[in-house]
């Protein structure tokens, strides 16, 4: 069984994640760390997943992206984070649906836009803005266990994540 977290840039995927996987004694593992070594296995460079996809371009990010949610096939009692934009691709969502639970970390615009205001690639509000509208109701629409981490503090969304383990 994996816990499988999903939801856009900044709403804590990463952070949550490697507290729940502390907590659960499993190992985190996120795709966009296992895309940035494809990449660099392929290209001998090494990137940041924002540097692959402004070189290689959307076509190739997404095709390595498919191919790091393929990678997770065979792990087991493990936390995963993926990309924002991995369930983009059905083809993505069906295998993770078979490999683990889906969970849902939103949180609103204003939420997420504060958290990265210090990144200058997500300074330009509006076309990020555009972006977080077309995918969020492509979250809300998946099989997952949804946590609105706006409301809720840290104890209360690991309590919540743990309890995804349980069901």
């Amino acid at each position: 069984m994996n816990i499988i977290l999903l939801g856009f840039k900044g709403c804590g995927k990463t952070y949550f994640g490697k507290r729940l996987a502390d907590k659960l004694n499993w190992p985190f593992l996120e795709t966009d760390t296992i895309l940035e070594e494809l990449y660099a296995q392929e290209y001998k460079q090494n990137l940041n997943c924002r540097e692959i996809y402004q070189v290689a371009g959307e076509v190739k990010f997404r095709s390595l992206e498919k191919e790091a949610v393929a990678q997770l096939v065979g792990v087991e009692n493990t936390v995963i984070s993926v990309g924002g934009g991995t369930v983009l691709d059905p083809k993505n969502v069906e295998l993770l649906l078979k490999i683990g639970r889906l969970v849902y970390l939103e949180a609103a615009f204003a939420v997420i836009q504060k958290r990265l205001e210090k990144i200058p690639a997500y300074a330009k509000a509006d076309s990020f803005h555009a972006i977080y509208e077309a995918r969020k109701p492509i979250y809300e629409s998946l099989s997952a266990h949804k946590i609105d981490t706006e409301f809720l503090d840290e104890v209360g969304i690991l309590r919540e994540l743990e309890n995804q383990t349980y069901t």
